[in-house]
Formats: C-alpha cells, structure tokens, sequence
C-alpha cells in the first residue's frame, strides 16, 4: 500500500491498506496488531483524501484515533479533512487537541506546526466567508466581484466545501454569468456526492454522521439554482421541467421547508410567464391584436426577472402593436427588447423594419448593421446548431436590406408622419394635435424607463446603464413625433408635405405593376392608395383565414412573433 501511494495508484493503495483492515480481527487487542490496524486507516484516510473522498477519510481517521488517542497523525489528518470540508469548528477543535498535547517527539513536533498551521487557514477561511456573506446582501456587482474573489480564495483551502460551492454560485448568480453558476453545479455535484454520507469500516453508508439538513441542502440547492439560471437566461420551459424533476424525485419529508418552499415559488412563476405568453400568441394567431397586447403587458408586469423573457415579451407586443398600426408603440417596445437583450436579432430586425415603414432610412440602416454583425458573431460561434444554415440566409437578407436602407436614405425622403402620429391624412387639426399629445406623453424619455419593470434586489449599476440606453432611444422616438407635430400641426407646411406625398403615391401606382419586392412602407400603404388608415389592418384580418404571418414575412428576416 504504501509503494503504490508513494508511485500515485490510490486506488491500488486504498485496495491493499482495505485487505490489511480486513486481515485483523476486531476483536484483536495485542499490542502489534492494534498498531498495525491503526496504520492501515491512517494510511488509507491519506489515500481516500488524494481520491477526494473526504468523509470516509475522515471516518478512517476517527477509527484510527479511537485505536491510538496518542496518534497525532490521524488527529491532524482528521482535521486537514474537515478543514477541507468546510466544517470549520470541527477542525479548530482538532488542530487545537493536538497543540495541547504533551507528546514532544521529532514526529510530533511537525504536527504541532501542521496543526498550528491549520488554526491559521481556519481563521482565513472563517474571515473570507463572513466577508462574502456581508457582500453578496448588498448585490452590488462590485461586491460580487470581491465575495466571488474571497470565496475562491477560501476554496484553495476548503476545497470541498459544499457551502463555499454555494456561495461562488450565488456569485456568479449576482454577476449574471448564468452559465457559469449552470457548469458549476453540475461539476461538482458528483463531489458533494461523495462527501455528502460517510462509509463505515465495511463500506456501509453511515447516515447518521452527516446532519438531515445539510444532507438535503447538499441535494437540492444545485438543481433549484441550475433552474433559475436557465430562468434567467430565459430558458423557462427548461427551468420548469428540471424543477419538476426533482420536487417529483424529492419526498416531502426528505426536504426542509424553505428549498421545498422556493422550488414551488419558481415553478409557479414560471407556469405563470408561460402561459400569459401561449395566451398571447394564441391571440395573436387568431388577429385578435389588443388581446395579445394585454396577455403580453400582463407578462412583463409579472416578470421583473428574466431579461431575455422579457425582451421576448416586448418583441412579440410590438408585433402586436405593428399589426393594429401603432408603429411608435412598436418601434419603443423593440429599443426596450434590445436593451434586454442586445443578442436579440429578432427585435434588431423588427425595429429596422419599423423604421423603413416610416421611411427612417437611417435608423433602419443602423439596425441592420448591428443586425449582420450580431449574426455574423453567431454564424462563427464554435459548436453551433444546424441553425447555422438560416444564420447565413437570414445574414444574406440583412445585407440586402442594408444596401436598399442605405440607398433609400439617400434619396433623403420626408418621414411618413401620418405613420408616425397614426392618424390620417384627412384628419383635422384637433386629431393631430391629440394623437400627438398621446404620443408625446407616451414617449417621452424621461417616462420611457418606467415600461420596465424592476426587480428590488437588481444591481443599481445594471439598470443606471440600461436607463441611458433607453433615454436615447426613447429621445430620437420623442423627436421624431415633435417633427411630426411641427409638420401636420402648421397648415402651410402640411398642405406642401401633401402635396410631396401624394406626388410619391402617383409615382407608386405608376409603377405597381413592377416585379422588384416592395417595401414595408409600401407594402403597409397598398391597401389603401387613397389615404392611410391604422384600423384596416384589423378589418383586413378578420377576413383572411389561415395561420397569420408578419405582414412583412416574405421580405424581411424571421419577424413572426415567439
């Protein structure tokens, strides 16, 4: 055994000092054999700690002291065990009776500094974890960054500490490297296993050494923070198939009240998200637009959580939105999309539609440019899916898109501001000034943040960041119903804009028959070459049967709802 340890075959050395423990009779008290039984569980605690089997090392350690009190060796090997383990006062008290002793020899000499040693890395660990403790209450990403460096450097010590694993998880939970917080658990889910029970002499579980509670912590907290990362991440169905799994694997009585308590919380918020959203696209299917609005709103009042959830949610009620003509509403529920989630290419695509309807080429292009490049990082992403084909089509699109964005907004023509303002072109002055009031008091950037709804315990920095991007957005929006106002609000100014207009529909109708695709705006306008009018794409609905498609599907990427 000891040939095969020094040459680093632990398992061939747990083998040979397991057939010497079952060499000696129990019941052997002479002198020699006690001695020898004792080497052999010291010895193979020492291999058993290589293999990372803490528990049933240190348990080799306690038969090993019950044998020779007098053997320091054993004591302060059990101790480095539950050091490594996380259990802090039970290694201080071993490290602690060893430097009591009064046994002076060369030998024991070394394990007076081992154990004085240990006092000290007990102390670092101690202090690292009341540290973190007080920094991850604040859920700051700065104090996160500092818990999660703290913990990692107790980790060097307390290597298999299950409550250290725990809280470097709840790290990284705060510092939403959600896939990180998943790789972990799964990782070291197999080690907490195998230190979560000790095994007797005879290879037995021995239940009874490890507390109930802790067992069931050691058991449930990776499955219920493996499910909110996949929540978070917006994985929801997922998130609830995995915590179903285990609440169904997990008897009641097996759990303590509070984990029992979360999964069941998460999984009912989660029933809940999904099914505002099947309401909502259920609505939508049927044209049935305000229906899916409200199921959408309903969602995102819920949610304050899961931000790629979310970001789905406000893509989907600008479909909506864009369906019952109301293109500002729409273009500002894709900026808070984007915002969500700037990997969205769906809400990039959709707002740079939006804009081409109302003929802000510019806008337009600038989506579309960050539509390519956000497709071309995912096209080149190793280890992608077969989705990779579409990645490249829907690329190919984007680029044409770009070039007739970027020749359109050449020709430097005048937005549509009746698309804007969502009013028709044979309104009266009171009907713009009210749709812009609506509009206006709508969009307005300094109102624009409280469509999101935030979570309380969300880090400050996270939502300052996304404030400023929001304002921006909503800004440009505000300025382009201003300009609209300033337009279809002076008669002098609205007669001559008319005027341009119906100039560009005669030149439309001129050329109807041609076979080059159309625009959005042109295709939005082609039902109703006299005037424009929002309520049309219902009435127009309800008449056609079939499964509803974007209205722009056969010229622009992917832009059905989710």
């Amino acid at each position: 055994g000891n040939q095969a340890y020094a040459n680093g075959h632990f398992a061939t050395a747990e083998g040979c000092y397991t057939r010497g423990i079952n060499s000696i009779s129990q019941y052997a008290t002479s002198g020699r054999c006690s001695h020898a039984l004792m080497l052999c569980y010291s010895n193979r605690a020492a291999t058993r700690m290589s293999l990372g089997r803490m528990r049933e090392a240190l348990q080799d350690c306690s038969i090993a002291t019950s044998i020779d009190p007098t053997f320091l060796k054993a004591k302060v090997r059990a101790a480095n065990c539950q050091l490594a383990l996380g259990d802090l006062e039970g290694a201080s008290n071993n490290y602690t009776a060893c430097l009591k002793s009064s046994n002076t020899a060369y030998s024991d000499t070394k394990m007076f500094a081992e154990a004085s040693n240990g006092l000290e890395r007990v102390k670092r660990v101690a202090d690292c974890i009341s540290q973190s403790r007080e920094l991850l209450k604040k859920r700051t990403l700065p104090d996160a960054e500092t818990a999660l460096d703290l913990i990692s450097s107790a980790l060097h010590i307390s290597s298999h500490s299950d409550n250290l694993i725990e809280m470097k998880a709840e790290a990284l939970l705060t510092l939403r490297r959600y896939e990180e917080v998943i790789e972990l658990c799964q990782e070291t889910a197999d080690l907490a296993e195998r230190n979560s029970v000790s095994i007797n002499a005879n290879g037995e579980p021995n239940i009874s050494s490890v507390p109930e509670k802790a067992e069931c912590s050691a058991t449930l907290w990776r499955p219920y923070l493996i499910g909110k990362s996949y929540f978070l991440l917006g994985k929801l169905e997922e998130s609830l198939d995995l915590l179903k799994r285990h609440e169904l694997a997990t008897p009641a009585e097996e759990s303590d009240g509070s984990t029992r308590k979360c999964f069941s919380s998460l999984s009912t918020s989660i029933r809940k998200l999904l099914s505002f959203k099947a309401a909502g696209n259920e609505s939508f299917q049927a044209r049935r637009y305000s229906e899916a609005v409200e199921q959408y709103s309903a969602a995102l009042a819920y949610n304050s959580d899961s931000r790629p959830f979310s970001a789905v949610c406000f893509c989907n009620r600008a479909a909506a939105y864009q369906a019952l003509g109301q293109l500002t509403d729409a273009i500002a529920d894709c900026s808070l999309a984007m915002v969500l989630d700037a990997n969205y290419p769906k809400a990039i695509s959709r707002r740079a539609t939006l804009y081409e309807m109302i003929r802000d080429y510019g806008q337009s292009a600038n989506d579309l440019r960050k539509l390519i490049s956000l497709l071309q990082k995912q096209a080149n992403k190793p280890g992608v899916s077969p989705k990779v084909f579409n990645k490249h089509s829907d690329l190919k699109q984007a680029r044409a898109r770009l070039l007739s964005a970027e020749d359109e907004a050449r020709k430097d023509t005048p937005l549509n501001f009746y698309l804007i303002l969502g009013v028709e072109p044979s309104c009266s002055p009171a009907d713009v000034k009210k749709a812009y009031r609506k509009a206006a008091l709508r969009h307005h950037p300094d109102k624009a943040t409280q469509l999101l709804v935030r979570n309380e315990n969300a880090d400050d920095g996270f939502w300052r960041d996304v404030a400023k991007e929001v304002y921006a957005d909503a800004d440009h929006l505000f300025k382009t119903i201003g300009e609209a106002y300033n337009i279809l609000s002076d008669p002098d100014k609205r007669e001559e804009y008319d005027i341009e207009e119906n100039l560009r529909n005669a030149s439309r109708r001129a050329y109807k028959g041609r076979s080059t695709p159309r625009s959005p705006e042109q295709n939005y306008r082609r039902h109703y070459d006299g005037g424009f009018n929002p309520r049309h794409w219902q009435s127009a609905g309800q008449s056609n049967k079939g499964a509803p498609r974007s209205r722009w599907s056969g010229y622009e990427y992917s832009d059905d709802y989710w």
